[in-house]
């Protein structure tokens, strides 16, 4: 977290799930609606809590606050965009003045739906993207139906745009946090690859879910967990076969498995060759 006089400033994205559907969906359908812009200084204090019955993108190009959203608080800082949905309740306090740049858009259909939760980008450095909103920003209502149809495609482009961004620093974000979960995965299965019995066991050491650690590690590794555990298991397997005289029985026990008929099954699997035949071929002359 970043510390902000008395507020701090999440480093995190939410997950933007919801958004990217409607990305996914809006994409096939007509351009939204552009309503209007609005550009004007914030001093320090507080907006009162409100909603708007329109979608409204807040651009903060200075100034560091906090805004109050469906009452969780969320701190925001110089450069970043708020995203609300229709008929969301925030409001925003100020502890460094700055400038909000808003811009409202409208569905353009009854039935299209945006999502419920807010978005919320950090640090946007888009300078053609910026550029769009401050655009947008100045822009009344008095518009020819010419130009409505040109600033329905400009916001339209500039909404997808700003859930595009989110969506792609989601992902490269939660492939940081997962590349860490998977390392940590890996140092542990590596420790103690002969007392693991479950994916379970491993997630509750690195401190997440067993889904979550199970996907990751498909994602990341190109192979399932469980799987880096019986490789682990049938090369710590080799070099007893090799470099001792232990008999399957104790093998399989000292490598994990529950007995030796399943030890030579599966070794079976993985290397085309039993035991003994492994064995027998690679002993030192």
């Amino acid at each position: 977290m970043v510390k902000i006089g008395f507020f701090a400033i999440s480093e995190l994205m939410p997950n933007p799930t919801a958004w990217k559907r409607f990305f996914q969906n809006q994409a096939r359908q007509k351009p939204l609606v552009f309503v209007h812009g609005m550009r004007h200084a914030v001093p320090i204090g507080t907006c009162a809590v409100h909603t708007h019955p329109v979608l409204e993108i807040i651009y903060h190009p200075m100034g560091k606050g906090r805004t109050r959203i469906e009452d969780v608080p969320l701190d925001f800082e110089e450069g970043s965009i708020v995203i609300h949905p229709p008929g969301q309740r925030h409001d925003q306090e100020m502890i460094v003045p700055g400038e909000d740049l808003c811009v409202k858009i409208a569905a353009s259909t009854r039935d299209l739906v945006f999502p419920k939760e807010h978005l919320y980008l950090p640090a946007v450095d888009s300078p053609a993207l910026l550029e769009d909103i401050r655009l947008l920003s100045e822009v009344g209502t008095a518009l020819t139906p010419p130009e409505q149809a040109i600033y329905d495609l400009r916001a339209t482009a500039t909404l997808l745009s700003l859930v595009h961004l989110a969506c792609h620093r989601w992902k490269r974000q939660s492939s940081s946090r997962g590349e860490r979960y998977v390392s940590h995965a890996e140092q542990y299965i590596r420790n103690h690859f002969s007392e693991i019995d479950s994916v379970d066991a491993v997630s509750e050491e690195v401190g997440v879910s067993a889904d979550y650690l199970r996907h990751q590690f498909k994602l990341l590794r190109g192979k399932s967990l469980i799987r880096r555990v019986t490789e682990l298991r049938i090369d710590r397997a080799k070099t007893l076969l090799v470099h001792s005289q232990l008999p399957l029985k104790q093998i399989a026990s000292l490598c994990g498995f529950r007995d030796e008929y399943y030890f030579s099954k599966v070794f079976r699997k993985f290397t085309r060759s039993t035991p003994t035949r492994y064995r027998d071929r690679n002993w030192p002359t």
